[in-house]
């Protein structure tokens, strides 16, 4: 099923970004953050990250910084623009979206969103992680 979204988002909105700078641009709305934190959240190498992140600076979507307590450090933010694509990308994803799930009765769709949300809720929980029949 993510595949198949996946492939879905990728075919409409692959005039404006990738699947993978759309990832990087919503980690980005949260606030600026380092090429390091980038490359733990895509699972790519640091130099796979800049490589994208270039990308990204030469469309305008995003800003490099050095702060000044340490210049090895190099600082990504998303821009205006970057903003703007984001919602343009995530507009067309949700229309996309409801346009598939209107295919469904309404009871169907209440029940799938009241399983989605007790899925993520379950998947917030790290005692999970903690239980002991899983260090077996």
């Amino acid at each position: 099923m993510i595949y198949r979204f996946r492939d879905l988002f990728s075919r409409y909105t692959v005039d404006e970004i990738t699947d993978t700078q759309y990832i990087v641009l919503r980690s980005l709305r949260k606030g600026p953050c380092n090429t390091s934190y980038l490359a733990q959240v895509l699972g790519v190498t640091l130099s796979a990250v800049t490589a994208l992140v270039n990308r990204l600076h030469k469309m305008g979507l995003v800003e490099r910084e050095r702060r000044e307590t340490d210049r090895r450090q190099v600082w990504i933010s998303i821009t205006a623009r970057g903003l703007e694509v984001l919602k343009d990308v995530e507009n067309k994803r949700y229309l996309l979206m409801a346009l598939y799930l209107s295919k469904l009765p309404q009871s169907e769709r209440a029940e799938i969103l009241s399983m989605l949300k007790r899925i993520l809720n379950l998947f917030g929980r790290e005692d999970i992680l903690e239980d002991e029949k899983l260090n077996e």
